[in-house]
């Protein structure tokens, strides 16, 4: 398991395919620790670069 860091575009896609790939992995497994990494960076890169616009 490699993790990097998400500064990219193109890291950003890569990162979303592979969380397709492992979306159905079993819970206390090596690709499942990947899985959570993965999303905890994608969320944190969406916060960055797709805000949601504040509700009213």
């Amino acid at each position: 398991m490699e993790i990097i860091s998400i500064k990219t575009e193109q890291d950003y896609d890569l990162a979303l395919s592979r969380v397709n790939i492992l979306f159905e992995a079993k819970p206390n497994t090596n690709e499942a620790k990947e899985l959570d990494a993965l999303v905890t960076l994608i969320e944190k890169y969406e916060e960055i670069h797709y805000p949601m616009p504040e509700l009213k």
